[in-house]
């Protein structure tokens, strides 16, 4: 009997160290934060033994891992999730993750494609062909002093240098060309980030599970009936995101009631 206990006890405190050595396949299920749609493709990176796998078309991925190993998550546009293993992951049969995209879905925004060489963007410019009503506005044409101007400009101290009125097509070029482009895109990325960090407590499987009363596979596939998109998040204040779950709800509940009927 004293033996046993002495065994029992050895177990308990040998039982963590047990399971920090053993390496076991581990599974996981990859889904889309917003639309709950599966996720195939995405990389699932072992950041502690360096082994790596890619989840399938069902959002599945099956990987070998110990206690407190590292998992980065990577896939294209969107953020990557670093987790680490725990005992209840270890534990759990099928452990679900969610991705959610990394920039915020852009407003309105003209694209112009210009000629990637300056030379090139300057020949594009001077054969642009302009309507022929602005030959017909007064004060269009370059005066005798402007003239002067341009050429003082090539020839001496300018005051003008480095703004629009110095040389129209170097100001145009600097402003539009792709590296610019690139620039207002990111600063606009980094404006906006904000938005991008609400949305997942903006929307989520919880605030959905409280209204509904759905869970486990009958609430996944009502937030995949949703449907909702980034951009609609976005723009959604939390009340209005509330009325739109609700009213999704009653059109789903709807639905099953003909379903169940047939």
């Amino acid at each position: 009997m004293k033996k046993m206990k002495t065994f029992l006890a050895l177990s308990v405190l040998l039982f963590p160290l047990i399971l920090y050595c053993q390496q076991i396949n581990f599974t996981g299920k990859i889904y889309d934060g917003i639309n709950f749609f599966p996720l195939e493709g995405v990389n699932v990176y072992n950041f502690s033994s360096k082994k790596y796998t890619f989840s399938d078309k069902e959002g599945n991925f099956v990987l070998q891992v110990n206690l407190h190993d590292t998992l980065i998550f990577s896939k294209g546009i969107y953020r990557q999730l670093v987790t680490e293993i725990s005992e209840s992951n270890l534990q759990s049969k099928n452990e679900e993750y969610f991705l959610y995209y990394k920039a915020v879905v852009l407003k309105e925004v003209k694209v112009i494609t210009l000629n990637p060489s300056y030379e090139g963007f300057k020949n594009d410019v001077a054969a642009m062909h302009l309507p022929d009503i602005y030959s017909k506005i007064a004060g269009i044409e370059i005066s005798e002093e402007e003239k002067m101007g341009i050429d003082y400009k090539n020839s001496g101290p300018n005051l003008l240098r480095n703004t629009a009125a110095a040389h129209p097509i170097t100001y145009l070029y600097e402003t539009f060309s792709r590296k610019a482009k690139m620039k207002q895109l990111v600063d606009y990325l980094v404006t906006n980030q904000e938005e991008v960090d609400r949305i997942p407590a903006k929307y989520n499987r919880q605030i959905v599970e409280n209204l509904t009363g759905y869970k486990g596979e009958e609430l996944l596939n009502f937030m995949m009936y949703c449907r909702f998109n980034y951009y609609d998040i976005i723009k959604m204040s939390d009340e209005e995101i509330i009325n739109q779950i609700k009213r999704k709800y009653t059109e789903y509940e709807y639905q099953r009631a003909i379903l169940e009927e047939e």
